[in-house]
């Protein structure tokens, strides 16, 4: 469904705010980003670009130092159509990151590859596994993979079409959740025979109440919980394209919804991924702000100060001179039919002010908060077409 086809948007409730909406309304009103590429102070897409990626990066506080990824390979598994290894890379100094890399069997040359982006979900027990098939599956994964992927696990579809595709766990998700000195062995050690649907859903309940302490222990540690996520992908990535397996010159990514988020700042700011496909979330924030930060924007999404001046499709355009697609649904309740309007038109905009607007594509699906077979297939065709 292109943009011209899109349905009238509804009226919005009462603000979640209440009397202090009047106030936030005229900040929301005041949000003009000064640096976004259509203003008329830019018209150099590639110095726009490194002014703005680095004002981006300042606003993470967090730079750790480089270092070597120094992977182990701790499992292969040979699964017919591809083999799948379970490594341990270092992303910073201190942190060691648990990913996937899943490699399609008798490459004859180096093959495209794709950063898989696994989402929130309010589902935090499984991070990687939400998009690797790692039996034998828990009922609540199953079902979660068949609500929002259309039971398919994704990275391993992927490369049975020939891409090497890497995985990881984003903090707080999967292996690198949050774990307890009090939780049962069967939760500390990913029991997943003895875990029950009451632990699961506790675990979740739990994760989603931390997320703001998660958030604010980050801002007083003096970095932010973005960075800590942009940083891990970013060295990921770099890992990716550091196998010999792997044409450097044709990395992709995609993720939805967290993912999504994730898929825009990778795509924005690392030099590896030529092709980016975000999934359920290209929305302008200022629409947003009256009725859909409740659910709509976390802790893992903002970068403080930093919307001032680039607001979300202002990110999109940092892909340039790369490729986006994003895909929305015309029934995700997170966020109004308005903000992602208003973001997908400027995206629009600012790649055409580029000189390059065949590198965006904006696609709604008249669907929910998904990433469907249907839009599966609309993604994967883009992937393939930038990046063979």
């Amino acid at each position: 469904m292109n943009e011209n086809s899109l349905p009238e948007m509804q009226s919005a409730p009462l603000p979640d705010l209440g009397s202090h909406w009047e106030l936030f309304e005229k900040l929301s009103a005041q949000c003009q980003p000064k640096m976004s590429f259509l203003e008329d102070a830019f018209q150099d897409p590639q110095a726009w670009t490194e002014q703005a990626r680095r004002y981006f990066l300042d606003s993470l506080h967090y730079s750790p130092p480089p270092c070597p990824p120094d992977p182990e390979v701790v499992e292969r598994v040979d699964l017919g159509t591809h083999i799948r290894e379970r490594v341990l890379i270092s992303t910073t100094p201190n942190i060691r990151v648990p990913v996937y890399v899943l490699l399609p069997k008798n490459l004859s040359q180096p093959a495209p590859a794709l950063v898989a982006l696994h989402d929130h979900g309010g589902f935090y027990f499984w991070g990687k596994e939400k998009l690797v098939h790692i039996p034998p599956e828990h009922p609540a994964l199953v079902r979660f993979k068949t609500k929002n992927y259309g039971n398919l696990s994704l990275a391993d579809e992927l490369a049975k079409r020939g891409y090497v595709v890497i995985v990881s766990d984003m903090l707080h998700w999967g292996e690198r959740a949050m774990y307890l000195d009090a939780d049962p062995e069967r939760i500390k050690h990913r029991d997943m025979p003895a875990i029950t649907e009451d632990d699961i859903q506790q675990f979740h309940d739990r994760s989603w109440a931390h997320e703001e302490l998660m958030g604010r222990t980050a801002l007083t540690c003096g970095v932010t919980w973005p960075g800590l996520i942009i940083w891990d992908d970013l060295r990921v990535a770099d890992y990716l394209a550091s196998r010999p397996e792997v044409d450097a010159s044709r990395i992709g990514c995609f993720g939805l919804s967290v993912g999504s988020t994730r898929a825009v700042f990778l795509g924005a700011l690392s030099p590896h991924v030529r092709a980016s496909v975000a999934v359920c979330w290209m929305a302008s924030y200022p629409p947003m702000a009256r009725n859909h930060v409740r659910y709509g924007i976390g802790y893992t999404k903002l970068v403080p100060g930093l919307y001032g001046n680039l607001d979300w499709p202002d990110l999109a355009g940092l892909h340039w001179p790369g490729h986006l697609m994003t895909i929305n649904g015309l029934k995700d309740p997170l966020y109004p039919l308005e903000a992602a309007r208003t973001a997908t038109e400027k995206a629009k905009r600012i790649f055409e002010k580029m000189g390059s607007p065949e590198n965006y594509e904006a696609v709604y699906f008249d669907g929910p908060h998904e990433f469907n077979i249907e839009m599966q297939e609309k993604a994967f065709a883009w992937l393939e077409e930038k990046l063979t």
